[in-house]
């Protein structure tokens, strides 16, 4: 069974959904985006979105040994996640360049997902992915609640579609000056 009304409907209860005319910070356009701290900051509620990802990663990943997340809001539910699954976690970091975080530096001998939240620009999945294969870690996927974008290169699996329209700088968007700028989803 698919989570994806689950998950838009716990998104809008939350009050997650914002929308409006949007700029992000990274240039693109939408006509709405994601406040994940609505979630992210209800332990209930991130249970059972994380419940739902792990049930999605044991369908669509099967073997996985190792769940990888940002630190952060990544780390929170990437461990959320592991405790559905019985699975380590380990963490890496993004800038100044990728770097695995020091409470857990894995073997190499591990079948990885990374866990996401949203991705908007995919910039961050990439390059964590990149990174875990140069670890010598085999990347089995990425899993996330919703994707702005198909994430060309990666195997991707979200729990929704995006409830929100994207558009690139270049492409004609709704008129009028944006209500929220300088978003990071």
């Amino acid at each position: 069974m698919s989570a994806a009304p689950e998950l838009l409907a716990l998104l809008q209860e939350a009050g997650a959904l914002r929308p409006g005319s949007t700029r992000f910070r990274s240039g693109l356009r939408s006509d709405g985006w994601i406040e994940k701290g609505e979630v992210m900051r209800d332990p209930a509620r991130l249970d059972r979105v994380a419940a739902w990802q792990a049930q999605a990663i044991a369908t669509q990943f099967p073997g996985t040994t190792l769940l990888v997340g940002a630190p952060a809001c990544g780390a929170v539910l990437t461990a959320f996640v592991a405790r559905h699954l019985g699975l380590p976690v380990a963490f890496v970091t993004l800038e100044p360049a990728p770097a695995w975080h020091r409470m857990h530096v894995p073997g190499p001998q591990h079948r990885a997902v990374y866990v996401d939240d949203l991705i908007c620009t995919g910039e961050g999945a990439r390059t964590a992915a990149a990174f875990l294969r140069a670890q010598g870690l085999t990347v089995l996927g990425v899993s996330a609640w919703i994707s702005r974008t198909a994430l060309a290169g990666e195997r991707l699996h979200t729990l929704a579609p995006p409830p929100f329209q994207t558009w690139t700088p270049h492409e004609a968007a709704p008129a009028g000056p944006p209500l929220h700028v300088g978003v990071r989803e």
